[in-house]
């Protein structure tokens, strides 16, 4: 059986003594220390969290951004190429109405020489063939 005498007592005093010391000055203070890195980290976690959500909008919002600079662009390049093709259709018609004009002119100028080179040869018949006749002869005529 046990027995219980002094040095048991004093044994549990000692015990609680040195549990009621290294309760004050060592585990208090360890979880302390522990309870305050865990709310740390509980909040660099929150705060991980809430930059990831962050990343995540505004990784969102670029590609909106990007899309809308696409389309944007996409426009602009089919705006310049129709203005580009109504351009060269206008430069195209302009060119074609200066090259009918100019071939309108280059034919009435052809037509009026052909017209004063039968004027000249229709004043020049009468003594070309007088000429020809005289030679052909071998008389004046």
């Amino acid at each position: 059986m046990l027995e219980l005498n002094y040095s048991f007592v004093l044994q549990v005093g000692l015990f609680l003594a040195l549990w009621a010391v290294l309760k004050k000055f060592w585990f208090d203070p360890a979880l302390r220390v522990i309870k305050e890195r865990a709310s740390r980290s509980e909040g660099e976690v929150e705060k991980a969290r809430a930059l990831e959500g962050e990343v995540a909008r505004l990784r969102q919002e670029h590609e909106t951004a990007v899309q809308r600079a696409r389309a944007e662009a996409q426009r602009e390049v089919a705006d310049i190429i129709r203005l580009a093709e109504s351009e060269q259709k206008h430069l195209i018609s302009q060119a074609n109405d200066d090259a009918q004009r100019t071939l309108s002119d280059v034919r009435e100028r052809v037509a009026e020489d052909i017209a004063a080179a039968r004027r000249t040869l229709h004043d020049e018949v009468g003594t070309i063939a007088r000429e020809v006749a005289r030679q052909v002869l071998g008389r004046a005529v």
